[in-house]
């Protein structure tokens, strides 16, 4: 039988074993908004002898994930997933030079750090050892995946049309940006910004479009209202398509770039629902309200 000597013995190996720096997981709270509004991410590793698996696995798992562009500048990229046998010891952005500590390769540690900061925006890793470095690589990936799923906003097509009739925005329709500006908030929608770009902000909104962008024409009228979606939001397409008789659907790219959408226009020219093509996903960019 193991004696009460033994199993202290156990723990405090146990705790040993796991890099203390790292966040537990029962500690942790809902993800940064920065990682969850991330669109791309660069990988890098301080991975000799077998750890040097973890960056080529981790790259074919965001790629299958299909959740981020994959840069190959870690100076233009939203995030940096760090990869390495030691705990992060956040001077990624200051240290000089390559981190020289030893490594023995007993955890495979996945960090993922704000490029502008150093920050670490998420940690977590696996004590495997070095032979299953594949295995602990794709469980932390997927574990990320979960998490940022299950924190994103999935809006429904009933969330979207309920902004199209709400009353709250719609004093606010053919004024000039400065009229806009001048109008008291009570009724409406708390206007700020520059007339050259005019935010809208009401508590009484619905959910989804309780902040928006007003859009204003060439004659300098006021159209509509936009709420850009972030990555944390999603709206299922084929709930809109379940819906084809009350839109006209289009697609294309974006005029500077390769960067394909597609969009859906209900009947009376009120609303527009515009997606972006990711790969075989599409992702809510945007929705526009018409007066």
């Amino acid at each position: 039988m193991t004696t009460l000597k033994q199993f202290a013995l156990i723990l405090l190996c146990a705790s040993l074993v796991a890099p203390a720096v790292l966040a537990k997981k029962e500690e942790r709270h809902g993800l940064p908004a920065k990682l969850l509004q991330a669109d791309s991410i660069y990988i890098d590793c301080v991975c000799p002898r077998a750890l040097a698996a973890a960056q080529e696995t981790a790259l074919g798992e965001f790629q299958n994930w299909g959740r981020f562009k994959i840069s190959e500048d870690k100076r233009h990229s939203d995030l940096i997933v760090l990869f390495s046998g030691n705990p992060y010891l956040g001077d990624y952005l200051t240290r000089d030079g390559p981190d020289l500590r030893p490594v023995f390769i007993k955890s495979t540690i996945m960090t993922v750090i704000d490029p502008n900061t150093g920050q670490t925006l998420w940690n977590d890793y696996r004590s495997w050892g070095s032979w299953r470095i594949k295995g602990a690589t794709k469980d932390l990936v997927n574990e990320l995946r979960e998490q940022m799923e299950a924190q994103t906003k999935r809006w429904s097509l009933d969330d979207i049309l309920l902004c199209s009739v709400t009353p709250v925005y719609a004093g606010l329709g053919h004024l000039t940006p400065e009229g806009a500006l001048a109008k008291p908030g009570s009724g409406t929608g708390v206007v700020s910004g520059t007339p050259d770009r005019l935010l809208l902000a009401s508590p009484d909104a619905p959910e989804f479009c309780k902040r928006a962008q007003l859009v204003v024409d060439s004659q300098r009228r006021i159209i509509g209202y936009q709420v850009i979606a972030t990555r944390a939001d999603s709206l299922d397409i084929g709930e809109v398509l379940q819906h084809a008789d009350r839109f006209d659907f289009t697609g294309g790219k974006y005029a500077n770039g390769d960067q394909v959408y597609f969009s859906a226009e209900s009947k009376d020219r009120k609303l527009l629902i515009q997606f972006d093509a990711e790969g075989h996903r599409s992702v809510l960019s945007k929705v526009t309200y018409f007066y």
